[in-house]
């Protein structure tokens, strides 16, 4: 669709950036709470959770982070106890797992993202809900450019409540595993 065929809907555009922007601040400040320090602190402890054992390498393009920004990060939750290094299966990369205080963190950000998009979805009736989840899957299949990209929108989902056979991000993903041409 062109640029012309979306001038009549700069109203809902306008909305709908609000709409992302007020969820996104209110994710990152309470995140922010939970997990006592701010940027990518959050989104690594619930990747970790999701991907347990992952290589820094692994870490740092679903959080948009340097090779060395990710080790920084990982160091940091070592240090807090967060988190922990182990050898990795070939023996020259270190594989990251969540300790219990990390896991514990990690289910409470996932906990609070889910009461503050089911206090942002209360005002919908069931069925509204039904057609704004299938407006959304096809936003999301449709902006998701590869399997990293994919990686990286959904770096904070709760993976039980979109299954990847089931994730419109996943699916598309793995439709454009080379990202856009």
């Amino acid at each position: 669709m062109g640029t012309d065929s979306m001038a009549g809907d700069g109203r809902t555009g306008n909305l709908l950036g609000a709409l992302v922007t007020a969820l996104g601040d209110a994710q990152r400040a309470a995140s922010e709470g939970v997990a006592g320090q701010s940027g990518a602190t959050p989104a690594a402890l619930t990747y970790l959770l999701q991907e347990p054992g992952a290589g820094i390498d692994q870490i740092s393009g679903p959080l948009g982070l340097t090779q060395s920004a990710a080790t920084r990060l990982v160091d940091r939750l070592e240090r807090d106890g967060k988190a922990r290094r182990e050898p990795g299966a070939t023996g020259r990369k270190v594989s990251v797992f969540l300790t219990p205080q990390g896991t514990r963190e990690a289910e409470r950000l996932l906990e609070l993202r889910r009461g503050l998009m089911g206090d942002a979805l209360s005002v919908l009736r069931p069925d509204e809900r039904t057609v704004l989840t299938g407006l959304i899957e096809r936003m999301l299949a449709h902006l998701t450019t590869d399997a990293d990209h994919g990686q990286r929108i959904c770096r904070m989902c709760a993976l039980d409540e979109c299954p990847r056979q089931s994730c419109p991000v996943d699916t598309a993903a793995v439709a454009r595993p080379e990202g856009p041409s």
